[in-house]
């Protein structure tokens, strides 16, 4: 039997991070959406095509009766009423009363599905009451409701962005088959080089052994972890990996100790087509630590200073990593701290030095190029977004908009339960 198409309603739709998301999964037709900002509306018509479908600039002005007919309604509502990032205001800020808009067109239209997203304060606003009211309203309407909180990083984008996403659906069938997602827990170590403890090498995707305060010895008995160095050989060449067109440079550094060698990875790298060297992700505190993955992008990137910490990532430039001997002592002398070029092998190692690296460079704030990068979207389309739009409002959108690579998983497996059920039907 012929799968049936999923037809879906854009609601607060942004820039189009849903709608691209359902788009990549496959199976999904738009048939309208609702924008009030009206420079995001203008990036999503460049994305894409609206010819002839349904739009409302006001979700309070909707009338349910003049929408084309669609199987599931999707959007963010506006979350800055529950961000711990603001008030907190919740259903007395008009903002956080726009969940009652979506409720509205659902009792109208009674989709069979529903894809929500908002930030993990909800969850706690209000001691949870603003939540169990959200719960109970979609509850009264008819709808089976499941709801997780999912991180940007676990869906293949260098981004630490915590969003609870909420499932409703008619059919009780789908119970359990669009959420929860398992990935995030990650799998049983896996050993690829045996021996001793302290020798052997597990794999990196996996739990490591709890640690104990009476640990010690080698590895602190949890073994040596393969992060990308080979393991006969340690080197601070960067690896790289596919990223829409450009690339995400992986750094590592080798360090050796008294308790066995250890490959530990530096920083994920962003690298723009026409940037030279390397650009790290750094936390735009006080700490300026650099991290792995870039921080939650916010509709404040472009400034350099905030009083979250840990809510914004900024840019360590490079043109490259040195190797460092012990670089706890400050003296640059035959006995002291000593350092290579950027792009010069590791220094000898053995069992008496330290080793590490150091990133000799400068740190600005990420362009807007980047923090759309880091919600998924294609070089094609940014280019479309940035030829429109001030960095101030590009910088907006990318903050108030949804990762598309988490849509896309979601919608993938939305797509696969329907079908399922429209066979069996």
């Amino acid at each position: 039997m012929v799968r049936k198409n999923i037809r879906f309603f854009d609601m607060f739709s942004g820039i189009g991070g849903f709608r691209e998301g359902l788009n990549r999964a496959g199976g999904f037709s738009c048939v309208g959406h609702c924008e009030i900002d009206k420079y995001a509306d203008r990036s999503y018509r460049a994305i894409f095509n609206t010819e002839g479908e349904w739009f409302c600039n006001d979700a309070k002005k909707i009338r349910p009766e003049e929408l084309p007919e669609f199987d599931l309604l999707c959007g963010g509502f506006p979350c800055q009423a529950f961000s711990v990032a603001g008030k907190r205001q919740g259903f007395e800020d008009a903002r956080g009363t726009l969940f009652f808009e979506i409720a509205r067109l659902v009792k109208a239209r009674r989709p069979p599905y529903l894809l929500l997203e908002n930030v993990p304060g909800l969850l706690s606003h209000n001691k949870g009451a603003t939540f169990n009211t959200i719960l109970y309203t979609l509850y009264e309407l008819g709808y089976h409701v499941e709801w997780q909180v999912l991180n940007s990083k676990d869906f293949g984008v260098p981004q630490s962005r915590k969003r609870v996403y909420l499932i409703g659906y008619l059919d009780e069938r789908c119970a359990g088959k669009i959420l929860p997602f398992t990935g995030a827990n990650k799998k049983a170590l896996v050993q690829i080089v045996p021996g001793c403890q302290g020798s052997r090498v597990y794999s990196k995707d996996g739990l490591s052994c709890t640690i104990t305060s009476t640990a010690g010895g080698m590895g602190g008995k949890t073994g040596l972890y393969d992060v990308g160095v080979p393991i006969k050989e340690n080197t601070k060449k960067g690896y790289k990996m596919a990223y829409e067109g450009d690339s995400i440079d992986l750094g590592y550094a080798g360090m050796n100790t008294r308790r066995g060698r250890v490959g530990h990875q530096v920083a994920h790298t962003l690298t723009t087509g026409s940037t030279q060297g390397t650009v790290h992700f750094v936390d735009l505190d006080s700490r300026l630590r650099v991290t792995e993955v870039a921080r939650c992008i916010t509709t404040r990137q472009n400034s350099l200073s905030d009083k979250h910490l840990g809510e914004r990532s900024g840019a360590l430039e490079e043109e490259g990593p040195r190797a460092v001997l012990t670089p706890e002592r400050k003296n640059i002398r035959q006995q002291g701290r000593r350092m290579k070029a950027p792009e010069e092998e590791m220094f000898t190692l053995t069992a008496q030095d330290r080793h590490g690296v150091c990133y000799e460079g400068r740190i600005r704030r990420l362009t807007p190029r980047e923090c759309l990068r880091l919600q998924g979207y294609y070089e094609e389309q940014i280019d479309k977004i940035l030829e429109l739009n001030s960095d101030a409002q590009a910088y907006k959108q990318a903050g108030n908009g949804v990762t598309v690579n988490v849509i896309e998983a979601i919608g993938r497996r939305l797509f696969q339960v329907h079908s399922g059920i429209h066979i069996l039907q």
